[in-house]
């Protein structure tokens, strides 16, 4: 069920979707015990710290209950029930739009390697035909288009990952940045970099080479961040009050 976890990012996270991916695939069904933590630590070939970091983040994600000297078991999940905790636990903490990338860059860069090993063909052809749209609407000089567009080529790439968590906190990360999406846009030259490199994401993903299409996908995001940045964007904050 489960494999090492291969160092794309933090490896506590790497465990922490995989948990997830078995969760929502039915492998684990509430009431199910996770295995004991010595046999995580095997089985995902890193130390009990990483596996007790993992638990961590999904206790607070309210995907398990840990029963003390009993182990871990899954709770009954309602992904809707979870994105909004997670969304008001945002708001609460008023989290800047740096911190809303980091939470992005979790997501998408992992999403991306999902998307790449369990994509079909037809949600290549979505994929392919929203960079190609870009494109048209980047020549023309479309920034409303081109936002939009945008928007559905990572929320294609999440959904294509096959996670429908992900999906849902995905849709609300993209409402939270709102206007700062659409400014960022408006930076002399990046409306064409954005195509560019939604394009090379793209070919990656048809080419099935996970580790190419994440390193891509966190360089855009990092392109991304600096060109809102750039724009002085309105703070988080101001837009959840």
């Amino acid at each position: 069920m489960f494999e090492p976890v291969k160092f794309y990012g933090n490896l506590s996270e790497g465990i922490v979707n995989q948990i997830m991916q078995a969760v929502n695939n039915g492998e684990f069904k509430p009431g199910d015990k996770l295995p004991a933590e010595r046999d995580m630590c095997i089985m995902f070939s890193v130390s009990r710290t990483v596996v007790r970091d993992a638990l961590k983040m999904l206790v607070g994600l309210g995907v398990i209950t840990i029963r003390h000297g009993m182990g871990a078991y899954i709770n009954e999940v309602d992904g809707t029930e979870d994105v909004s905790r997670l969304a008001s636990l945002l708001q609460i903490s008023r989290g800047t739009v740096e911190e809303l990338f980091q939470v992005r860059e979790v997501i998408e860069s992992q999403a991306v390697i999902w998307c790449t090993q369990n994509a079909n063909e037809q949600d290549l052809r979505l994929l392919q035909h929203i960079v190609r749209k870009g494109k048209e609407v980047g020549d023309a000089g479309g920034e409303s288009k081109l936002a939009i567009l945008d928007a559905e080529f990572h929320l294609k790439i999440v959904e294509a990952a096959g996670n429908r968590v992900l999906l849902r906190l995905m849709i609300n990360l993209l409402d939270l940045l709102g206007e700062n999406r659409a400014r960022a846009l408006m930076v002399p030259g990046r409306q064409r970099l954005s195509v560019l490199e939604h394009e090379t994401i793209f070919e990656a993903i048809n080419q099935r080479d996970p580790e190419l299409a994440h390193q891509r996908m966190l360089s855009h995001l990092a392109n991304v961040r600096e060109a809102i940045q750039s724009v002085e964007p309105v703070p988080a904050q101001e837009e959840w009050e």
